[in-house]
This record gives structure tokens, sequence and C-alpha cells, in this order.
């Protein structure tokens, strides 16, 4: 998911179950955006709030997909 077609606030699912797994995440859980990262020539990153879990920082947005 490229970083200008996200925007805080989005619902998002990880594309990959066995990363969701790895972090202790159940595999089908929903997070929201919470900020986004980077601008210019730096990849950009974002934050992620899962309920029940940290908030996970600096993750590539290509790891999540939106929920529509």
């Amino acid at each position: 998911m490229a970083a200008s077609t996200i925007r805080r606030g989005d619902e998002v699912v990880f594309k990959r179950l066995d990363l969701a797994e790895t972090l202790g995440i159940w595999r089908h859980a929903r997070g929201r955006i919470v900020r986004i990262h980077g601008q210019g020539e730096r990849p950009a990153t974002v934050d992620v709030a899962f309920e029940g879990h940290e908030l996970l920082e600096g993750y590539l947005p290509d790891l999540f997909r939106r929920v529509h």
C-alpha cells in the first residue's frame, strides 16, 4: 500500500497473517493508522493501534492493507 493511499484514521489489517501472529496479534485484528511519518525522499512509516496491544511504531505501510 503506497503511503499516499492511506490516511490517518484508516482501518487496516495485516497483509501477511504470519506477521500478525509473530507479533502476538490476532490474525484478522483490525487496527487504525494513528500517525504517518516521513516526507520527501524518506520512506514513510506508519504507527498503527490495535486494541489490546501496544502501539506499533515505525512500520512500513506495505505490511498492511486498508479495510474498505
